[in-house]
């Protein structure tokens, strides 16, 4: 649940420290008071896009933090040790901390680690669900409406909806394969004289070595500048030799080793360029050999230079052809000669294939019908449980009804889901899309929320405005029902109603001010007689009879 959370410059607020309890936590405030920040703080701690103006104007940063007791969330800590975010200090505790800047530059912070939004929408869902305006319109969607069936459904029930998926991927991949090995059958004549051709000319290059290009291009190097070659090798092995005119290299290193031999033993220096210069000398003397011997190996040879070129031209025009480099021809003979294959022994693969679509497709039939055998009873129950909600929430001789009608089976099932209602006595009921008003939709969703709770691990709900549209015993109605949901999960409740506001276990009341042409919101906990005053600003009687009855009801309540 959320423990505590902090806003600095945020918006028109310029700093709230709000600490939450497990119970109902209500927020009030006039109509445009700015009730929305906190939603929208939510929002962001759970992964929402950021956007120009969040940042306070006067200020260049603009944070928001919380503070998340997860001891009851087992799931979620197993993800965040297993993602590297775990909190060592204090495994049950997340903090979530997000940072906006004027020009858009931002940081999220999930237990002091940098990380992404990306991120905070992955661990969003463990933690809480909002529901406001445009959230319970979503409720009319038939995908939605599936979604929250299913969550009723026990943990093996969630298991085998994850495996259909799965096992309808595999289902899919081998009917494509298969489908395709039929379809090449049918052209496998025209097929396989194409690709006979393409190995008969592969066959013919006689590859046998993937590095034979380069080789043969370092060959062609050599071959094309042999003359210089042998020239220049020639003249360097001269220059160390020497020749008939002059004295050569070498020669003259040894005279000059000669020299300092001689005088060698009368000083260790000398001595020691004397065995320099002498390893020198014969350095000199291999070199001579090797030059010689790689003059004499180098030669020229037309013929030789001539295949080369050709067997290279002919390398360019094969992978031109086929549109690839040379390594890539050996690639390419190994997919031929593999689809060759296929196609000279299709009835073995199409066999296999056939065979292993028969093991998968019964599998899927039999997740199929237990996940509708399963449906139907969940559709049942929920149907019960929310007509009994519904009743609560004010709608006298209310019914629910989840309608499954049978759909070609995919990867969720083979039905479609639609949530009716009647919600009048003598009315005929019909799809909640086309019945509902936005008041009506909204105790619907409470209803199916209240149900929920019951049915998974999420911890907190977050309701902006559920009381628009209502009043009287129905207000009193929804107060009740939040109130007993409040005991089951944490609830931030945004209301504009007394009847609800006087349940909450927290209160927090938002207040603007307008000061030198600019705007501050303040957001705070009101206990006691504060508490007291905003009642009675609700209630529109802020004289002394209205405080005595606002007090009066929050006795009432406590």
């Amino acid at each position: 649940m959320i423990t505590e959370i902090l806003l600095e410059n945020f918006l028109f607020m310029q700093k709230a420290a709000l600490k939450f309890s497990r119970g109902l936590n209500v927020i009030t405030g006039e109509t445009g008071a700015g009730k929305s920040i906190l939603l929208e703080a939510v929002k962001l701690l759970l992964g929402k896009k950021a956007r120009s103006g969040l940042v306070l104007a006067g200020q260049t940063t603009a944070r928001i933090q919380a503070e998340f007791d997860i001891a009851t969330l087992p799931e979620l800590a197993r993800f965040l040790e297993e993602s590297g975010f775990h909190n060592e200090e204090d495994p049950h505790t997340l903090s979530i901390t997000r940072t906006f800047k004027e020009e858009g530059n931002g940081r999220v912070l999930v237990n002091g680690i940098l990380t992404t939004a990306a991120f905070l929408k992955q661990i969003g869902p463990f933690l809480t669900e909002i529901h406001g305006q445009n959230e319970h319109q979503t409720l009319l969607e038939p995908e939605i409406q599936r979604g929250l069936l299913d969550r009723t459904g026990s943990a093996a029930f969630k298991q085998s909806l994850t495996t259909l998926q799965s096992v309808f991927t595999q289902r899919q991949k081998l009917q494509q394969k298969l489908q395709e090995l039929e379809n090449r059958q049918q052209t496998s004549a025209t097929r396989i004289s194409e690709l006979q051709t393409i190995l008969q000319e592969l066959t013919a290059m006689n590859l046998s070595n993937p590095n034979e290009e380069e080789e043969l291009k370092e060959e062609l190097k050599r071959l094309s500048h042999a003359e210089q070659i042998i020239s220049s090798l020639q003249t360097a092995g001269s220059l160390l030799s020497g020749s008939e005119e002059s004295v050569g290299a070498t020669s003259q290193i040894f005279k000059s080793a000669d020299n300092l031999k001689r005088i060698s033993q009368y000083d260790k220096a000398i001595d020691e360029l004397y065995h320099r210069l002498n390893g020198s000398y014969y350095e000199l003397k291999a070199l001579e050999a090797d030059i010689e011997a790689l003059a004499d190996k180098t030669a020229l040879d037309p013929e030789r230079l001539y295949k080369i070129q050709s067997r290279l031209s002919e390398i360019s025009r094969v992978c031109r052809k086929h549109a690839t480099d040379f390594p890539g021809l050996f690639a390419l003979r190994e997919r031929v000669n593999e689809e060759l294959s296929e196609l000279f022994a299709p009835d073995s693969t199409r066999d296999r294939l056939k065979k292993e679509l028969e093991l998968i497709d019964a599998h899927f039939k039999e997740l199929i019908k237990a996940i509708s055998t399963e449906r139907a009873i969940l559709a049942k129950k929920l149907d019960k449980q929310v007509s009994t909600e519904m009743a609560d929430l004010g709608f006298n001789s209310a019914k629910f009804t989840a309608e499954l009608t049978a759909c070609n089976p995919g990867p969720h099932g083979a039905e479609n889901i639609e949530f009716c209602v009647s919600l009048n006595p003598g009315a005929p009921g019909g799809a909640l899309r086309k019945i509902a008003s936005g008041g009506e939709l909204s105790r619907v969703a409470l209803a199916i929320k209240k149900v929920l709770a019951r049915s998974d691990a999420l911890p907190t709900l977050v309701f902006d405005e559920i009381d628009a549209g209502i009043g009287g015993k129905t207000a009193e109605a929804v107060a009740a029902s939040l109130r007993a949901l409040g005991k089951e999960k944490q609830v931030l409740l945004v209301t504009h109603l007394h009847q609800i506001a006087k349940e909450g276990s927290c209160h927090f009341t938002v207040t603007k001010r307008v000061e030198n042409g600019h705007t501050s919101v303040d957001i705070s906990e009101v206990e006691s007689e504060s508490r007291i005053e905003e009642i009675a600003r609700m209630l529109g009687r802020t004289d002394k009879e209205g405080l005595s009855f606002a007090r009066n009801l929050l006795k009432q309540n406590g």
